[in-house]
């Protein structure tokens, strides 16, 4: 990002800062789950955890277990990671944030290093990390360049970099399912929302200038994708994964599997779409 004394900058500190601590309410709930998936978030990180493990099967990885979660909030991709045997370091601009995700570790006897820190200078040497993954991070930067190369920066050799960004979208499979949102929202205000009052700045680029920053960076088998080719069922989706009652989750997961169990005719996962289809899209190389 680019500095100057007077200017405020989108993605800047003070904003993430306090963005964590307006969600109170449900700062302690962890999206990972060590069984089935209860719910649609639950369901969701789930399957990003599906697609990061093939991309870790590539012959371009080199296999290490070291991985880095820039702007973790609560940690749960980092779950996965460390579930899986990886050696986990969770950074987050908000300490509210690394404490949430400290709690939540220790409720589920998960091991990881917590950290405060800035995506813009990362505190760690070059070629620390054989991974560095954020989820729905980078669309909130102007300057994209700074938080990628501080990433890139810190990969090994083969190490994977990966970037769930969630842009502003109007026209992907969401506008399909409003009307069933609609319903809900009149049943149900979110009380969430209230908490909500910090608008952070969201990009609505698509991966072409997220890919042109790891061709800067001589990236390999550089790539990107469409992801979470699913809706958000919610009475809320202005307050991402607002949960609906235990049964009604229930149902919509068991709907969802059906939904994905169809694709699977396709080679890759079913997981990944067209982009400008599903909720996000996911930007991936190697070192």
């Amino acid at each position: 990002m680019k500095r100057g004394k007077n200017i405020k900058i989108s993605g800047d500190k003070k904003s993430f800062k306090r963005s964590w601590k307006a969600t109170i309410p449900e700062r302690f709930y962890s999206h990972w789950i060590k069984g089935d998936p209860q719910n649609q978030i639950q369901f969701a990180f789930r399957n990003h955890w599906e697609v990061f493990n093939i991309l870790m099967k590539s012959k371009l990885f080199n296999k290490g277990k070291r991985c880095l979660e820039v702007g973790c909030g609560r940690g749960s991709m980092s779950a996965y990671f460390s579930d899986n045997g990886f050696d986990c370091t969770l950074l987050d601009i908000s300490s509210e944030a690394i404490s949430a995700a400290q709690s939540i570790f220790k409720k589920n006897k998960l091991k990881g290093h917590f950290l405060v820190g800035d995506a813009n200078n990362l505190q760690f040497k070059d070629n620390s990390f054989d991974v560095v993954v954020s989820i729905g991070l980078l669309e909130h930067f102007e300057d994209i360049e700074s938080p990628i190369k501080e990433q890139i920066r810190i990969l090994d050799r083969g190490g994977l970099f990966l970037g769930y960004i969630v842009p502003k979208y109007s026209n992907n499979i969401q506008k399909d399912y409003e009307w069933i949102n609609n319903i809900l929202k009149a049943y149900k205000k979110n009380s969430f929302e209230i908490f909500l009052k910090e608008k952070l700045f969201r990009s609505n680029n698509d991966s072409t200038s997220y890919i042109k920053v790891l061709k800067s960076q001589k990236l390999k088998g550089i790539n990107s994708s469409g992801i979470y080719s699913l809706p958000m069922i919610s009475h809320s989706v202005d307050f991402p994964f607002s949960l609906m009652p235990d049964e009604a989750e229930k149902e919509v997961v068991k709907h969802f599997k059906d939904m994905l169990s169809s694709r699977k005719k396709t080679k890759k996962h079913p997981w990944l779409c067209r982009e400008g289809y599903g909720q996000a899209f996911l930007v991936w190389g190697y070192k």
